[in-house]
């Protein structure tokens, strides 16, 4: 008969994955939250329509120069164009920031429906 000795735990116990998983928790609330903090932006149309995105996908800066608000007088729907082009790459580059922080603490580990 084998008797399981006090003090001793099997590798990987359920303790132990649970406990890891707390910690990753923990860690990819800390990276969330420190994501409001970071930044990714895109230009378009010679610069003349910025806009800026913090990691938790949030809209924080929107600049349209006066050059091409005069051009679109008579025509808003390519300007209205370029604004939606350029709101769209910039979700997409603050997806990707998260994804990358993410994957610095998953390891790469894919988890569906974490962000």
């Amino acid at each position: 008969m084998v008797r399981k000795l006090k003090g001793t735990k099997a590798p990987n116990s359920q303790n132990d994955i649970i406990q890891k998983a707390k910690i990753m928790q923990e860690a990819m609330l800390a990276a969330q939250e420190g994501l409001k903090d970071k930044f990714v932006e895109t230009s378009l149309a010679g610069e003349q329509i910025k806009v800026k995105a913090n990691g938790q996908k949030e809209i924080v800066e929107l600049k349209i120069g006066k050059d091409i608000i005069e051009e679109a007088k008579d025509d808003t729907k390519e300007l209205e164009s370029l604004i939606l082009t350029a709101i769209n790459d910039v979700l997409r580059k603050a997806e990707e920031l998260t994804e990358s922080e993410m994957e610095k603490i998953t390891g790469g580990v894919s988890i569906p429906g974490l962000f």
